[in-house]
C-alpha cells in the first residue's frame, strides 16, 4: 500500500506531554516553560554560497541573518541563530507566529533555492525557556560558558554541553531569559536536570 501521508498531516506531540504540566516550574523569580509547537529549520549553505544564502534568508524573513559566530537575530516570533560555519537554525513557534506548521520551512526552501539545503528538524527538537533573576545562576551550575553579561548577553548564542547533554543556548533578553534547545530524545532528562538546578532558588 502506498504511503499517502503528507507533511501537512503530521501532528507535533510534545516530548514533555507526559508531565501533564503547562509550566515546568513557576515562581516569583524563576520560570521554566516548554516552547510549544516548535518549528526548527536547519539551513546549510552550499560551498561558496554563504553570503548569498544569508541575504536570501534575510529577505524572506525580514530579519538580518547573522554571519558572525555566536549571534542570533530575531523578531517577536522568529529566531535566526548562527549554529556553525555556513549554517543557521531558524526557530519559531506556531503559537507566537500565527503560521501553520510548514509555513516557515516552505518560505525558507523557496527563498534559498539552490543556495542551501533546508532540513525540517521540528520533530527532533525540544525547546525550553528559562527566565528570571536567578536564571544565570542556574545556567552556570550546568555549563562551562562564561555567562557574565559583559561576555554573553541578549542576542548571543552558543552550542555547548548542559548537564552533560548537547544543547543550543540563546539569550533572549537581559532579564535574563534563555532559550535552550535539545534533541527530543533527551528532553525529559534535560528538563529534569534544569528543574533540579532550579530547586535551591524557588523560595528566594
Amino acid at each position: 500500500m502506498p504511503n499517502t501521508q503528507t507533511k501537512e498531516s503530521l501532528t507535533r506531540v510534545s516530548a514533555l506531554a507526559a508531565t501533564g504540566r503547562e509550566n515546568l516550574l513557576e515562581s516569583s523569580h524563576l520560570n521554566l516553560q516548554e516552547r510549544k509547537n516548535l518549528n526548527a529549520i536547519q539551513v546549510l549553505a552550499f560551498a561558496g554560497q554563504y553570503k548569498a544564502a544569508a541575504k536570501a534568508i534575510s529577505k524572506a524573513l525580514g530579519i538580518e541573518c547573522p554571519i558572525t559566530a555566536g549571534v542570533c537575530h530575531s523578531d517577536e516570533a522568529t529566531q535566526v541563530i548562527w549554529n556553525g560555519p555556513n549554517s543557521w537554525m531558524v526557530i519559531s513557534s506556531d503559537e507566537s507566529s500565527g503560521d501553520k506548521a510548514n509555513d516557515l520551512f516552505d518560505s525558507l526552501e523557496k527563498a534559498v533555492g539552490k543556495l542551501a539545503a533546508v532540513v525540517d528538524q521540528s520533530h527532533g527538537r525540544c525547546g525550553l525557556r528559562l527566565s528570571g533573576k536567578h536564571a544565570r545562576a542556574v545556567m552556570t551550575k550546568n555549563c562551562a560558558l562564561d555567562l557574565h553579561s559583559l561576555k554573553f548577553s541578549a542576542g548571543h548564542c552558543a552550542m555547548t554541553s548542559i548537564a552533560h547533554m548537547s544543547a543550543l543556548v540563546v539569550q533572549v533578553d537581559d532579564t535574563p531569559t534563555y532559550d535552550l534547545f535539545v534533541a527530543r530524545s533527551l528532553a525529559r532528562s534535560f528538563a529534569h536536570a534544569i528543574e533540579h538546578a532550579c530547586a535551591e532558588f524557588i523560595n528566594t
